[in-house]
């Protein structure tokens, strides 16, 4: 369960200028308006059309990370044999953006099928890549995550997904098989390198940011949404209108389009579109809801009451592998006392508010 991201105040000049409200950009800007861009995912980007000087640096490391993610990436692909779709971040980056460190993203997202993952488990490992404990929540955590590092020093992480998310309200909105029947290729990448087309890629975009990180303001997500509406064409436009319909997202779609023109500018909503305030997903536009409710949607939202009890089994007690490594404990005798302490924190974190 992602926490909600604070996002500090985007520097109002520049927002502007990518709006096309301004006629120049800033000759410079200062640490705090630079930190503000690197935390909304923006610094490349804005380096490319604006040209500020003190943020070179920064964006030319960022190009220099991305040869080398892009060399890890088709290394794994070609191990991986066609198993894996390249989603959301990295997948965007190279079909939407000029250039795709301008992109920024820590990890590279693949799609696989429920089927496939123990051997892209076996894959990965051989190569090296070490995988990350998961706190054993099958219902609620539904990736993997697989890590290395390269022979320069540079860390690369991916997140193999069984689902597009992980609540079981949405986990179903787009699924393995259809996307890949849909899939584009990425030709920058390798010849056999695959993502979603452009309507299951705007789709995929508006749920995860309002599902995975709570309605978040943060531009780069807006930005994604964004280039990708530029680019379809009205047919494309219908089909993502017509699916987010037939998947009940259609009014956390309708906010995350809203949101990204009020921050860049595109064209309205469609006429007459209509938002069922009935849609269980709906309830992830409400920032303020506990996190007892979000877990209770999810709960609802599983195949059955044996799953449901077996998700609040796994919550309540995962494997002692996760639990030594989570706290640092020196001991398997701890365990007891690190379970119980996890189930104090974790019933106070029920209470709060998203935000």
């Amino acid at each position: 369960m992602a926490d909600l991201i604070e996002m500090p105040e985007f520097p109002r000049e520049i927002a502007d200028a990518l709006r096309d409200e301004a006629t120049h950009w800033p000759q410079s800007i200062g640490e705090d308006e630079s930190r503000s861009l690197a935390v909304h995912g923006m610094l490349p980007l804005v380096f490319r059309l604006g040209g500020i000087a003190s943020l070179r640096e920064r964006a030319l490391e960022a190009a220099v990370i991305e040869t080398l993610r892009l060399a890890d990436l088709r290394e794994v692909l070609t191990a991986l044999n066609g198993a894996a779709l390249i989603m959301k971040g990295t997948a965007l980056a190279y079909s939407i953006y000029p250039a795709p460190e301008l992109r920024p993203r820590s990890d590279t997202d693949l799609l696989i099928d429920r089927g496939e993952i123990d051997r892209v488990r076996r894959a990965l490992i051989a190569m090296g890549f070490d995988e990350t404990p998961t706190s054993g929540d099958e219902f609620g955590v539904r990736q993997h995550s697989f890590s290395r590092r390269d022979r320069f020093g540079v860390r690369h992480i991916y997140d193999v997904h069984l689902d597009i998310a992980n609540n079981a309200v949405v986990s179903d909105a787009l699924r393995y098989d259809e996307l890949r029947t849909r899939a584009v290729a990425l030709t920058a990448i390798s010849p056999h390198a695959f993502g979603p087309c452009n309507a299951d890629a705007l789709l995929h975009a508006c749920i995860h940011r309002v599902v995975h990180h709570h309605d978040s303001d943060r531009l780069i997500w807006l930005y994604d949404i964004h280039l990708l509406r530029e680019r379809m064409t009205d047919d494309e436009h219908r089909q993502f209108w017509e699916l987010a319909a037939q998947r009940k997202v259609t009014a956390i779609c309708a906010a995350s389009v809203e949101a990204a023109n009020l921050a860049f500018g595109g064209a309205a909503l469609p006429s007459g579109l209509r938002t069922e305030a009935d849609e269980p997903s709906s309830a992830f536009l409400d920032r303020h809801r506990r996190y007892s409710a979000v877990i209770a949607g999810d709960l609802a939202a599983l195949p059955g009451w044996r799953a449901r009890l077996k998700r609040l089994r796994q919550l309540a007690f995962p494997p002692p592998s996760f639990m030594m490594q989570s706290f640092g404990a020196p001991s398997r005798a701890l365990l007891p006392l690190l379970y119980v302490y996890r189930g104090l924190r974790g019933m106070t974190r029920m209470f709060r508010r998203i935000a």
